[in-house]
């Protein structure tokens, strides 16, 4: 349902009748957590985040939990769903997986996610240009996570 709110969509990543089925499959590692938004027994969103994620391209910003994606069926949008599983991964984690940065990559024409990542703090700390397209690049935010500063990590 969330295949065309991604540039390219996920299906055209992968020639595959059934959709991006690789994609997906690829979400499922050892460190992968799941936020899961439901109303009334029906799932309505998800977030898939990697905890304590290292790439050496963000490597100054970890350990992380890395944002990979997130979905709000499209009968539940404008509800504040995207928002509500944002501020979970922000704010409301289980100690153990709190982590000082939270990093998240899109595109650099996806405006409204952009607005959002501005509106929660986080700051642009790497961009590909035009690896998209002409004009589209691949753009990499952080957060630094206030409340990680207490915990022992480690």
């Amino acid at each position: 349902m969330c295949d065309k709110d991604f540039y390219p969509t996920l299906s055209s990543r992968e020639n595959s009748t059934n959709g991006p089925v690789k994609y997906f499959e690829g979400l499922f590692i050892e460190n992968a957590k799941y936020v899961l938004a439901f109303m009334e027994e029906q799932l309505v969103g998800f977030s898939i985040f990697f905890h304590d994620y290292y790439e050496e391209l963000i490597a100054q910003y970890t350990p992380c939990n890395y944002v990979k994606v997130a979905c709000v069926h499209p009968s539940y949008r404008g509800l504040g769903i995207a928002t509500m599983l944002n501020n979970f991964i922000e704010n409301q984690l289980p100690t153990d997986l709190v982590l000082p940065y939270i990093v998240r990559r899109t595109w650099s024409s996806n405006i409204p996610q952009l607005k959002v990542l501005e509106k929660f703090g986080y700051k642009l700390i790497h961009k590909f240009d035009n690896d998209r397209g002409d004009n589209i690049s691949t753009v990499y935010f952080a957060k630094f996570i206030e409340n990680s500063i207490n915990l022992n990590i480690g």
